[in-house]
C-alpha cells in the first residue's frame, strides 16, 4: 500500500494493557496513533491486551486498526508467565498478518516481553512513568533487556539521566490532546484536579491541603475529576473533614476541556509521574498550576513563578501556601496563564510528530536496507 505520495505506508503497532481504560497513558497512546494516521504515512494498530471489546477511551481516528485480546488479568506468578506466552504469540500472529514492522510498548512489563518477539519486528520500548516507579526486580531485568531493544523512549530528561549509560535512549514528550479555540478567563473560583482516584494520584494530600486553609476557601470550589479504586475512601475523607460544601468528586467526562476552561486554577497532588497530561491539557487553556515536584514530570512542565508554583513533594503545609497565593491574586493568575500558553507550545502536535517521524525514519531504514 502506497500514500499519494508514492511512498510505501509505515504499518506500526502500539501494544497496552487496556485502551478502553481512562487515564494518561491510554490518552497519550491514542494521541500518538491519530497523530501518525492523520499523517497518511503510517497505518498504525492498537493491540488492547485486557479488553474484550468497546470503544477506546478517547477518541481515536477511523483508520487506526484495533484488536481487543480480551486475556484474563493474572492472580499469580504463573498465570502471569501464561498470559504473557499468550500474548507474545498472539502478537507475533497479528504482526505477521498485517505486516507489521516496528512495535511499541507502553509500560515496563509489556517492554521486556516484547523482547521474545520475532527477531524481524523494530521494537522501542516506551516508558510512560518515571524510572523508580517500577518494582526493583522488574528494574534490574529492565536494564539488562531494555540493551537488547531498538529504542527506549522516555518522557523527559529527568527520567533519561537513569538511562545515561544506553546509547538506544530518546526524549520524546506527550503532545497535546486538543488546541482549544479560546482560554480560561481566570474568574471563576474553580480548582480543577483530574485524574485516577488511585494512591499515586495523592488526591487525598490534596483534600488535607484545603482542610488546612478551609477559613480562607470561601466561595471557592474544588472539582476532582475521576473514577478508580479510591473512590470511596476519598468521599468519606472529605465528609469526614467537614469538605463537602468546598469539594466533589465527579466522574470523566467526555467535556473535559469545558471544564478546563471553566476553572481558574489546577493543581496536580501526585506521589509520582512521567509526563502528566492533564498538565499539559490545562497549560493549553490557560490555566496556572499548583503542582508537587514530584518525580519526574512537573518540574519539565511548570516553570517556578512563572506559570505556576511547584511545591516540595508531599509538603501538604506549602501546597495550601501556593493555592493561597493563587487564589488571592487575580492578577497573577492572569499573568501565568498567559506564560502557560506560550510554553505548552512545545507539545504542539506537529512538534511531537516530527521527534517521532525521526525516529521511525532510522527504524524503517534498516528495515528495508
Amino acid at each position: 500500500m502506497k500514500t499519494d505520495r508514492g511512498q510505501d505506508i509505515r504499518k506500526i503497532a502500539i501494544v497496552i494493557f487496556d485502551i478502553t481504560v481512562r487515564s494518561g497513558t491510554e490518552r497519550a497512546v491514542c494521541n500518538l496513533a491519530n497523530l501518525l494516521a492523520g499523517s497518511l504515512k503510517y497505518l498504525v494498530t492498537i493491540i488492547s491486551v485486557h479488553s474484550i471489546s468497546g470503544e477506546t477511551a478517547y477518541n481515536i481516528n477511523n483508520a487506526v486498526r484495533l484488536h481487543h485480546l480480551g486475556l484474563s488479568q493474572y492472580d499469580n506468578k504463573i498465570s502471569r508467565l501464561k498470559l504473557y506466552v499468550t500474548l507474545i504469540n498472539k502478537i507475533d500472529q497479528i504482526c505477521i498478518r498485517e505486516k507489521i514492522s516496528v512495535i511499541l510498548g507502553t509500560t515496563h512489563a509489556l517492554n521486556c516481553f516484547l523482547f521474545f518477539l520475532r527477531k524481524k519486528l523494530k521494537i522501542i520500548a516506551c516508558e510512560h512513568l518515571n524510572y523508580m516507579s517500577a518494582p526493583l526486580f522488574s528494574r534490574l531485568i529492565r536494564k539488562i533487556v531494555y540493551l537488547f531493544l531498538d529504542f527506549v523512549v522516555v518522557l523527559t530528561l529527568a527520567d533519561a539521566k537513569y538511562y545515561s549509560s544506553y546509547k538506544n535512549i530518546r526524549v520524546i514528550p506527550n503532545s497535546l490532546s486538543f488546541v482549544p479555540n479560546k482560554r480560561s478567563e481566570l474568574i471563576n473560583k474553580k480548582i480543577l484536579a483530574v485524574g485516577r482516584l488511585t494512591h499515586q494520584k495523592g488526591f487525598d494530600l490534596l483534600i488535607k491541603s484545603v482542610f488546612f486553609i478551609k477559613c480562607k476557601c470561601e466561595g471557592w470550589q474544588i472539582r476532582i475529576i475521576g473514577s478508580g479504586e479510591d473512590e470511596d475512601k476519598l468521599k468519606k475523607q472529605i465528609k469526614i473533614l467537614n469538605l463537602e460544601n468546598i469539594i466533589e468528586i465527579c466522574p470523566p467526562t467526555n467535556a473535559i476541556m469545558q471544564e478546563y476552561l471553566e476553572a481558574s486554577i489546577f493543581v496536580l497532588s501526585s506521589r509520582f509521574e512521567g509526563l502528566p497530561m492533564v498538565m499539559i491539557e490545562a497549560q493549553s487553556c490557560g490555566l496556572p498550576i499548583v503542582s508537587f515536584d514530584c518525580p519526574e514530570g512537573p518540574a519539565n512542565i511548570i516553570h517556578h513563578n512563572e506559570d505556576g508554583l511547584l511545591v516540595e513533594n508531599g509538603k501538604i503545609d506549602k501546597f495550601s501556601y501556593a493555592l493561597i497565593e493563587l487564589m488571592d491574586d487575580q492578577e497573577k493568575r492572569i499573568q501565568f496563564g498567559k506564560k502557560a500558553l506560550e510554553n505548552v507550545n512545545r507539545y504542539k502536535a506537529e512538534n511531537v510528530f516530527t521527534m517521532w517521524d525521526t525516529l521511525f525514519d532510522k527504524l524503517f531504514f534498516a528495515v528495508e536496507a
